[in-house]
């Protein structure tokens, strides 16, 4: 199988400390230098990394799940699909059909396969969609999944835009794949970290943000991943600095960079202009091209324009 040359994932813990700005300008300034870069939006309870760059999304396909439907006419009422069942979605009930409860189930067709009268058929459950969205940037594919309003399986729906990300990058015609990670430390944050060939950690020098590192931390330790850390508005605390600083050096994490804090950098997240290119002579924009060049540096790779 072809695999582009690198996966980096873009993770930040909590929400609010600028992951998505982060991998967004990354994204464009890696696509300026001639390479091609898929943009995965991982975030699929709130993807909006399309937005950050002023594009609009195309819904390419529904992600659904296996939902169990019950015959009342050959069911027995033997209770082995709900004693089977992982997630515990099946509740068996005396002489009538088994309870199910839609929100525990995975589509995993256990019960299906367990039944010996047969009496389990295939529904279909739909948990969202993948999208797509291009233009401006010739190199820049972004995709995504959105969770479906009301729906709580966000974890099933990273999983399958990562699937959709791997049969992409099978093709062969990226360079490298960012992927904007949900935030959180639970399952949706771990599908989407799963695979990084190198992990850059968004924090912020404020108690939220120290607080958002320690989370991060945890998550790419599970996955043994090769982190750095990227401070955002690194800035706007001397003290803050100070502490994220530390916690690195203990951790032996490098900080691999530190953009300050820009107004224009807001200015541009409203219009939806990627940083890097609306204010290429910004002091945030240049430590956000720099980062760029490190990322490259640390993945072997060169810039191709």
């Amino acid at each position: 199988m072809v695999r582009p040359v690198a996966r980096v994932a873009v993770a930040g813990g909590k929400g609010g400390v600028g992951k998505t700005t982060v991998a967004v300008n990354l994204a464009v300034a890696l696509a300026s230098r001639g390479l091609s870069i898929l943009l995965a939006d991982a975030d699929v309870d709130n993807p909006n990394a399309h937005v950050n760059l002023g594009l609009k999304a195309e819904v390419l396909e529904e992600i659904t799940i296996f939902s169990p439907i019950i015959s009342e006419d050959k069911c027995s009422s033997c209770g082995l699909c709900a004693q089977k069942c992982p997630e515990h979605a099946l509740l068996a009930r005396p002489g009538g059909l088994p309870v199910f409860f839609e929100d525990r189930c995975s589509g995993c067709k256990i019960c299906q396969l367990v039944c010996p009268e047969e009496a389990i058929s295939g529904g279909r459950k739909t948990l969202g969609h993948l999208f797509s969205a291009r233009g401006r940037w010739p190199g820049l594919h972004v995709v995504g999944a959105e969770l479906r309003p009301g729906e709580a399986r966000s974890p099933l729906v990273a999983k399958a835009l990562m699937e959709h990300v791997e049969e992409l990058e099978a093709g062969g015609r990226y360079d490298m794949t960012i992927v904007d990670c949900p935030p959180g430390v639970g399952n949706t944050l771990i599908q989407a970290l799963r695979g990084s060939d190198l992990a850059l950690l968004v924090t912020e020098p404020t108690p939220f943000g120290l607080s958002t590192l320690r989370l991060a931390l945890r998550a790419v330790e599970k996955l043994s991943l090769r982190a750095y850390v990227v401070v955002n508005r690194a800035d706007i605390s001397g003290q803050g600095l100070r502490a994220v600083r530390d916690i690195c050096s203990r951790a032996r994490l490098p900080v691999l960079a530190e953009i300050p804090y820009d107004r224009v950098a807001v200015e541009a997240a409203v219009r939806g202009d990627p940083l890097v290119e609306a204010y290429p002579s910004s002091r945030a924009a240049g430590e956000l091209a720099r980062l760029a060049d490190r990322v490259l540096g640390l993945l072997g790779l060169a810039r191709k324009g």
